[in-house]
């Protein structure tokens, strides 16, 4: 069921409790101020029968019991016809006989009146009762006196229907007038509920087209209720789901040509590896060639492996945290150097070194592999016989690492992509140095994590400056901060 019948169904049960509670009320509130006009007009109706009777037996008091029977039906006869309105009755009852019935003289039988008039009564007092005799509603009121011994009832019967026909008539328009307000309300409370539930139903829809996949529908409720906060909300949530989607979406491309570029740049590799390893299957060839292709499988095994290690590293460092301690940067600066020294021979590079000495924040290992990286990709980038400078200076609370060559530099599209895996600025010299296009987005997730800034400044011919910034030893690091 829609909202908003709940809403017109829960609106018109309250109203109809409350309306028939409130006519209950009213009604019997009502009927009771009648019965009680009516009940005290019986009463006064019996005092002035009763009073009227009693007047006239002030004559017959010392007749005998016999005569006194006869002259209390004649007494009740001349009150009949003087006093009694048309819609009472009265009877007189001398001891337990009836010796008087006004509606039928002949109809002396004393249980036509209720035997509860009789209990109880005192002398002086009044019994009354509401009682119904067929489709008729009646108030008996009984009066006692004593004569000659012997109790005299004096009992009023008086019709009461038109209390009734009052009841039941009011009733009979209070259920018609509760029927049309009921109707009323209903139909007002219809557009009302449809008026409030309007923007519930948008949100509703929008909720729909989000489900579906169109993350750049937004609600548009101007109201400042709760559903106009609600529509607020939503937004927000759309916004920030629409962000992760697209985030989500990103990853995903990027890993898809991740794993392109990973089964490219394997394949290579492999593929020379078995045709050399096929071609030395056949012992015809010269040793000149069985040399070369040992060489080939060595140089192309070696760059699957450093492939490997480095996606290790590029997936665990992902996923755990490092352990930082104190650095100095002349022995850092010296490891690097021992490290790197044996390669650069190959080209006659010179590494010049300009390390100011200091302590910085991080882990040693880790740090070597970035500058390793960084020297290593400066030597590919290189031509024979230069230099790579490294240096680092204290500034402030950061000490600076810079990384400079005079090669062939790189382009802004390159700069900007040279943290993505697999990427390689020239793949053929890449290759050729035994390279897998990782060193760099090893680089970057190191950094990341040790909280440190970075900047790559190049340009075709000119040759490239990378710059670090990392903390020093004495400088409290906020890491979540940082990143």
């Amino acid at each position: 069921m829609r909202f908003r019948y709940k809403v017109i169904m829960v609106n018109i049960t309250f109203l109809s409790i409350g309306l028939g509670i409130l006519g209950f009320i009213i009604i019997h509130r009502n009927f009771r101020q009648a019965l009680e006009i009516q009940l005290s007009y019986a009463i006064e109706e019996n005092n002035l029968i009763q009073s009227s009777i009693e007047y006239q037996l002030l004559d017959i008091l010392n007749s005998p019991i016999p005569s006194f029977k006869k002259n209390l039906a004649d007494i009740g006869e001349t009150t009949n016809s003087s006093i009694l309105s048309q819609l009472s009755s009265f009877y007189i009852v001398y001891g337990r006989q009836m010796v008087y019935n006004n509606n039928n003289a002949e109809n002396t039988d004393i249980s036509l009146i209720p035997e509860a008039l009789f209990s109880s009564l005192e002398l002086g007092s009044k019994n009354y009762i509401l009682c119904r005799e067929k489709e008729d509603y009646y108030i008996y009121v009984t009066s006692k006196n004593i004569v000659n011994k012997q109790n005299l009832y004096i009992i009023t019967k008086r019709n009461t229907n038109d209390t009734y026909q009052l009841l039941y008539s009011q009733i009979r328009y209070f259920s018609l007038l509760m029927v049309i307000v009921l109707a009323v309300s209903s139909v007002f409370l219809y557009f009302i509920s449809h008026r409030l539930t309007k923007p519930l139903e948008q949100l509703n829809t929008i909720t729909d087209y989000f489900a579906k996949g169109n993350y750049a529908v937004r609600a548009d409720i101007a109201s400042d209720d709760e559903v106009g906060m609600l529509s607020v909300k939503f937004n927000d949530m759309a916004f920030s789901v629409s962000e992760h989607i697209e985030e989500l979406n990103a990853m995903v491309k990027q890993r898809e040509q991740f794993v392109a570029d990973f089964t490219h740049e394997i394949k290579t590799p492999m593929t020379t590896i078995i045709g050399y390893a096929d071609m030395l299957r056949n012992k015809n060839i010269s040793e000149e060639r069985r040399q070369l292709a040992y060489q080939y499988i060595y140089s192309e095994g070696k760059r699957l492996e450093t492939m490997s290690m480095k996606l290790f590293d590029l997936i665990y460092l992902g996923k755990s945290e490092i352990m930082k301690t104190e650095i100095d940067t002349s022995s850092l600066s010296l490891e690097i150097a021992q490290s790197m020294q044996p390669i650069l021979n190959r080209k006659e590079i010179l590494l010049d070194i300009d390390i100011e000495p200091s302590t910085i924040w991080g882990e040693p290992e880790l740090l070597k592999t970035v500058f390793i990286n960084l020297i290593d990709n400066a030597r590919k980038a290189s031509p024979e016989k230069s230099h790579i400078l490294f240096r680092g200076k204290t500034e402030k609370d950061y000490y600076i690492f810079e990384v400079k060559d005079w090669g062939c530099g790189m382009d802004e599209e390159t700069v900007l992509h040279i943290c993505d895996e697999f990427y390689m600025a020239d793949k053929s010299r890449t290759r050729e140095e035994g390279g897998a296009g990782l060193g760099m987005s090893l680089v970057s997730i190191i950094l990341n994590k040790h909280g440190a800034k970075w900047d790559i400044k190049s340009s075709p011919g000119n040759g490239t400056t990378i710059s670090i910034m990392l903390f020093n030893s004495n400088i409290i690091i906020d890491e979540e901060a940082v990143q």
